[in-house]
């Protein structure tokens, strides 16, 4: 009998350390992760949409901590010196849903790249400047109509998240 409750405490330390070293290898913040778009957890399934701002989206990750819901988005390919700005605004849209849809706070948020995470703060001046970007985005979809969606990359489509339910998508 000993041996078996040993044999499952070295068990449950192994599984424990795998698990926080997975945590580390994606990126993430310390924290738990409640949201998960890439496989790692799968606790929420759906995308954050905000019916008031018409904005739809799926951080890669929300990981919890004492600051708040901190979502991450991870991004492949070269890294950059600096974060680019699409993918800073993209990174601050996820903050603003997240406060909106799940009404918890989202300071900050991480941009994972192969090399390097930036940190990015969620100021007010950020805010407005995603706000100012959606505005016209949607100023400039209301002039020609639904924007359609690109499927010049049937690959891309067929491991799309919003395939279940979009319209365009390739057979």
């Amino acid at each position: 009998m000993l041996a078996l409750v040993l044999a499952l405490v070295l068990l449950g330390l192994v599984l424990l350390v795998w698990a926080r070293r997975e945590h580390r290898r994606a990126g993430l913040p310390q924290g738990a992760v409640v949201y998960d778009d890439v496989g790692l957890k799968h606790t929420v399934a759906r995308p954050l949409y905000d019916p008031d701002l018409h904005l739809v989206g799926k951080p890669d990750y929300i990981v919890v901590n004492d600051d708040g819901y901190i979502p991450v988005e991870v991004k492949t390919g070269r890294t950059p010196r600096a974060p680019y700005d699409g993918h800073v605004l993209q990174l601050a849209a996820y903050g603003l849903l997240v406060r909106r849809v799940l009404g918890k706070p989202a300071p900050y948020g991480y941009l994972r790249y192969p090399e390097r995470t930036f940190r990015i703060v969620f100021t007010p001046e950020l805010e407005r400047r995603v706000l100012a970007v959606l505005a016209l985005m949607q100023q400039q979809a209301g002039r020609r109509g639904e924007v359609p969606r690109s499927h010049e990359h049937p690959a891309r489509c067929r491991a799309c998240g919003f395939r279940q339910v979009c319209d365009q998508r390739l057979a």
